[in-house]
């Protein structure tokens, strides 16, 4: 048991072949965009893409799903591969960023992605059945940035090297998820939590 809440393994051969060349071109821009750190490149399959996959188990009749500071597709775009019939809203400010993910939109051919250049505070998207990030920013400002754009009951999921207890407010339930990557030693969680409200 090498400690994931989810492999690449368990979706068919077309989607891991997706996945696969997203890998590709991340290595291949990296030298230019620096997507990732030097010392991450060797492990953009385990710490980038099999790391983002992490949220999958606790999608729930999730139909929209917005990635706030989306980088490079991180982690919307393994995401929308992995699960096409979901819309996946990744923003992010960066126009050479979003360049990059409408490369690899029509390179890998995800149709369920769409892009919004703009910076989180400024967008205005609602109802949202998911809002998530990755390395974004301190936990209670994204829980915030995120309640304005979730649907009643909807969650907040971000990734996070220590676990979290306490629901921010305007949510009611808070759970973390330990998992660990292979070849990396290190413990990581999922924190999911949900917004209070009407289901």
């Amino acid at each position: 048991m090498n400690g994931l809440l989810i492999s690449p393994e368990t979706f068919d051969e077309k989607i891991q072949g997706k996945l696969r060349v997203l890998e590709s071109i991340y290595r291949r821009w990296n030298k230019n965009l620096n997507l990732v750190s030097q010392q991450d490149e060797a492990l953009i399959w385990e710490r980038h893409i099999v790391d983002s996959l992490q949220l999958i188990p606790f999608f729930n009749e999730v139909n929209k799903l917005a990635d706030m500071g989306a980088g490079p597709g991180l982690p919307s775009l393994p995401l929308a591969i992995a699960c096409p019939d979901i819309d996946f809203f990744a923003i992010e400010p960066n126009q050479k960023k979003c360049a990059l993910m409408q490369e690899i939109i029509r390179e890998v051919r995800i149709p369920n992605f769409h892009i919004l250049t703009e910076r989180v505070e400024r967008v205005y998207l609602s109802h949202m059945d998911v809002v998530c990030c990755r390395a974004f920013g301190e936990f209670t400002r994204d829980a915030k940035l995120a309640y304005k754009m979730l649907k009643p009951q909807g969650q907040f999921m971000t990734f996070k090297t220590e676990a979290y207890t306490e629901a921010p407010t305007g949510y009611e339930r808070i759970e973390s998820h330990p998992y660990s990557l292979p070849g990396i030693p290190r413990k990581y969680y999922v924190i999911v939590a949900s917004k209070a409200g009407e289901a």
